[in-house]
């Protein structure tokens, strides 16, 4: 049984439950904020100079000729859309000196839908657990089953779901988001000029959401240059090769959220405990903040650290259009 940390996005009250599966627990929960959405504790060492810090913690990424970073995410995450911002103009910078690559998240429904939704939803024998840990946002027993009863309900529900011939898959903010992710990766295979995919998510991640993408992407594809009908045409006859890889290296990756980097075979940043006392990485000679992980710079260091020679882009600076905006990227906050 997986445990995972819930974040009630009421009062910030950590509680924890345990869930079956990676993603369906969260696939139409929004009955209740207890247990809707992922939860990541914030690590509150921001603003700290790197000059200043010291680490243990050391990201030393496989040295290549032309490093690949993939990054994980889910077309309708907003974390995962934050990431896309972040990683623009590192992209813009280091052009085709790299390769950063966009991935999704999906599941596949194996088996008997019903009892593939009872196991991987909140069990309701559970529920005076969930009560007493949900900071009153359960009001009773009889209201968790209720709502663990409406879970149940939608998961069983087939038109939630991208259904492919007797194939189910999901992704976390419905069906809708899983035809924008196939969309997405078909976009990012045919564009010739990869600056056309970062303008076309952009289009989307501006004017489009989970409720509408279905008829409001073909604009924002025409607007970045691509051939609608092509995209069309690789949905249509490729989607289910694309969504069995995007599922075959989130289970060799051991992927649990959006965003999440690999370079190479190696997360960025590595894994480091939320208790540890040490909560900085060290990228060559430079040591940054856990919390600086999600701007530009750091994760171009990142990069440029997997050259074998590195290009002279790589002592640019880059600024973090998010923070200049004032919405600087929760440093560990996913979907």
């Amino acid at each position: 049984m997986i445990k995972k940390e819930i974040k009630s996005e009421k009062n910030n009250t950590y509680v924890k439950i345990p869930l079956a599966g990676t993603i369906v627990f969260s696939l139409l929960l929004a009955a209740s904020s207890f247990f809707a959405g992922a939860a990541w504790i914030k690590i509150k060492n921001g603003g700290v100079s790197t000059s200043n810090l010291t680490s243990k913690n050391v990201f030393a990424a496989t040295k290549v000729d032309k490093p690949q970073l993939d990054f994980y995410v889910m077309s309708f995450c907003p974390y995962g859309n934050q990431m896309e911002t972040t990683l623009r103009p590192v992209f813009d910078l280091l052009g085709d000196k790299v390769e950063i690559r966009p991935r999704y998240i999906f599941e596949k429904i194996d088996g008997d839908l019903a009892n593939y939704c009872k196991l991987n939803n909140p069990d309701p024998a559970q529920c005076q657990t969930y009560v007493e840990n949900s900071g009153g946002q359960l009001k009773n027993v009889a209201d968790c089953q209720q709502q663990i009863a409406v879970m149940v309900k939608n998961c069983n529900d087939e038109s939630k779901y991208l259904k492919i011939g007797d194939n189910l898959y999901s992704s976390l903010h419905g069906r809708v988001e899983a035809n924008q992710d196939v969309r997405e990766i078909c976009a990012y295979n045919l564009a010739e000029d990869k600056k056309n995919w970062w303008d076309f998510v952009k289009n989307v991640n501006d004017n489009c959401d989970q409720n509408n993408a279905d008829t409001c992407w073909e604009d924002q594809a025409q607007k970045a240059g691509f051939d609608t009908n092509k995209i069309k045409d690789c949905f249509n006859n490729d989607a289910v090769a694309l969504i069995e890889k995007e599922i075959a290296d989130t289970i060799k990756y051991k992927i649990q959220g959006s965003p999440t980097l690999i370079m190479g075979d190696q997360q960025f940043p590595p894994e480091i405990a939320t208790d540890a006392t040490d909560q900085n990485i060290k990228i060559g000679d430079k040591v940054f903040s856990l919390n600086q992980t999600r701007t530009p710079d750091v994760i171009k260091e990142a990069v440029c650290s997997a050259f074998k020679k590195a290009p002279k882009e790589c002592k640019t600076n880059l600024i973090d259009p998010a923070a200049e905006a004032g919405q600087p990227a929760d440093a560990t906050g996913g979907c």
